[in-house]
C-alpha cells in the first residue's frame, strides 16, 4: 500500500511540475533528480574497457554500479515510465565526465521493435535524448536490432554474447557520412558487456575517429 501511494504522489508531483526526489521521493527546493542524501549514495566506479576485436577495444563509462538509487530507475522501465529514461540521462550528464568527451553523434541501444511497441519507448533513447540536449549533438540510430532475443537478465551469463549475436545492422544508407567522427553508444545497464559490443562492432564498420560508451550502471 505504501509504494502504491508513492507511485500516485510522484504521478501528481510529475503532473504540476512539483520537483521531488526521483528515489525517496520528497519535495526538493530545486529542479534535481535526486536530494542530497540520496545522491550521496551514488558511488562512482572507474571506467573499463571491452574488446571489440584482437586489435581494438572501447571504454565504458557508468555513474555507478548497480546499486540504488540508480538501479531504481532503470527498473523503472517495466512500468513505461519515461520521465526515469530522462532522469537517467540527466545523471549521465552530471555524474560521468561526457561533457568532456569528444562527440559527434550520440547512438542509442535499439531494441526490437516488437519489445519497443509493447514498451512504448526505449530508454536508452530517452536517456540520448537528454544527453545529446546538454551536448548540442544529434541522436541518429545508426544500428536496428534485426532479431528479437532473450532479455540478457534471463539467460546465463555465458551464453548471453551468443544470445546477441548478429542481432545488429547498420541502418543507414551511407554510413561513410560518419567515416572519422567521434560517436557515443549509450544504453541504461551494462552486465556481461555483449549488446554493447556487438552495437559497437557494427558502428566500427563505419571506421569511426572513436567508439565510447556510456551507461547508467555497470554490474561489477
Amino acid at each position: 500500500m505504501y509504494n502504491y501511494v508513492k507511485h500516485i504522489f510522484s504521478a501528481l508531483a510529475r503532473t504540476i511540475a512539483i520537483p521531488f526526489c526521483a528515489y525517496c521521493h520528497i519535495l526538493l527546493s530545486n529542479d534535481a533528480v535526486l536530494c542530497v542524501a540520496c545522491a550521496a549514495r551514488i558511488t562512482p566506479i572507474v571506467s573499463t574497457t571491452i574488446a571489440l576485436t584482437p586489435s581494438k577495444s572501447m571504454k565504458v563509462i557508468a555513474i555507478s554500479d548497480y546499486k540504488d538509487p540508480v538501479r531504481s530507475l532503470i527498473l523503472a522501465k517495466s512500468s513505461a515510465n519515461i520521465a526515469a529514461a530522462c532522469q537517467l540521462g540527466q545523471l549521465i550528464w552530471e555524474y560521468t565526465p561526457i561533457k568532456h568527451m569528444p562527440c559527434d553523434v550520440i547512438v542509442p541501444v535499439p531494441l526490437h521493435w516488437t519489445r519497443y511497441a509493447w514498451r512504448g519507448y526505449n530508454q536508452a533513447e530517452e536517456m540520448a535524448r537528454v544527453v545529446a540536449r546538454n551536448l548540442q549533438k544529434p541522436v541518429v540510430s545508426l544500428v536496428r536490432r534485426t532479431h528479437k532475443t532473450e532479455f540478457q537478465s534471463k539467460i546465463p551469463f555465458a551464453s548471453r554474447h551468443d544470445n546477441v549475436r548478429d542481432v545488429f545492422q547498420l541502418s543507414v544508407g551511407t554510413p561513410n557520412l560518419y567515416c572519422g567522427k567521434h560517436i557515443i553508444i549509450v544504453d541504461d545497464l551494462m552486465t556481461s558487456g555483449a549488446t554493447i559490443r556487438m552495437v559497437a562492432r557494427e558502428l566500427s564498420k563505419m571506421q569511426p575517429a572513436s567508439l565510447t560508451a556510456v551507461v547508467a550502471c555497470r554490474v561489477l
